[in-house]
């Protein structure tokens, strides 16, 4: 048997609670952001890149069997638990959500950029100064994709220590005409000044932390105190969760159904057909894929 080189950074186990039958090889609609037409695939096709978790040691894949082995089945319960029960986890099950929502922040390709860009940056200053000087520790500033992942692994509890204190509702889609996509970016993170050269973060005060943890299934989260629990979805937030998810996609977004919930500029909700590009009324909201 081949070595494995298709790596998922998100994974299978996640995304198959977005396909009708709930299986690695079930179909779901894959909408390009380049507005290329949809088309079919299967989580095992998915939010993968080859060699992605690679690394230098005699092992090259152990990074990859470490989250196959380790972090996925944990993952499982929590998404199971919200499958079967329609509700968050007990407090001592949290821990297993949590630990879904710091894997889809932290694996994902937009997250293993920003690592890079100060890395990246500082070497070719580096290199720049030492064109007119002699910079001896040149080497320490090199860096690898090894240093990347190794970076990943040592967030996780990082990330899970901010995600343990927050405040959290689930929404679930009671409908059965109703879904809510997901994408190759599902970590949705928004301040109100957000987009405005304002720079936010997990902990910022008034962020609000959005995810579809299956197709019937919305998280918030937020650093205020809110009620908890868990209620029933309504289409306004539908909608303004796969309108921001398709926003922040950064190649792909994946759908159960061919129609799904947006909403335009006032968030008035209208149904939206990702194959025949057509809506219910004029006031199309300006996003990507659609």
């Amino acid at each position: 048997m081949g070595r494995k080189a298709k790596h998922h950074y998100i994974p299978k186990c996640y995304l198959k609670g977005f396909t009708n039958e709930g299986e690695n090889s079930s179909q779901f609609w894959a909408v390009p952001t380049n507005n290329n037409s949809p088309f079919t695939t299967s989580p095992n096709d998915s939010c993968a890149e080859r060699d992605y978790y690679s690394v230098d040691h005699t092992n090259s894949l152990i990074i990859e069997d470490f989250y196959a082995e380790q972090i996925e089945p944990k993952i499982i319960k929590a998404i199971r638990h919200i499958e079967s029960h329609a509700c968050l986890p007990p407090k001592e099950e949290m821990r297993h959500l949590i630990l879904l929502l710091a894997t889809l922040y932290i694996r994902v390709p937009s997250h293993r950029k920003t690592l890079e860009i100060p890395l990246k940056r500082t070497k070719e200053i580096v290199a720049s100064m030492s064109q007119e000087i002699n910079v001896s520790n040149k080497d320490e500033f090199e860096y690898s994709k090894t240093d990347l992942v190794t970076s990943e692994l040592r967030l996780i509890d990082t990330v899970q220590e901010c995600l343990s204190n927050k405040y959290y509702q689930l929404h679930i889609i009671e409908d059965d005409e109703l879904n809510v996509v997901t994408s190759d970016n599902p970590f949705i993170l928004s301040h109100p000044k957000g987009g405005s050269g304002f720079d936010f973060g997990l902990n910022t005060s008034n962020i609000e932390i959005c995810v579809p943890i299956t197709s019937k299934a919305i998280l918030i989260a937020t650093n205020e105190e809110m009620k908890e629990g868990s209620f029933v979805a309504s289409k306004e937030l539908i909608g303004l969760t796969n309108t921001k998810l398709i926003l922040s996609t950064r190649r792909f977004f994946y759908s159960k159904t061919e129609e799904i919930l947006l909403v335009d500029d006032d968030i008035s909700v209208y149904k939206h057909n990702i194959s025949t590009h057509k809506s219910n009324h004029l006031n199309r909201v300006n996003a990507v894929g659609i």
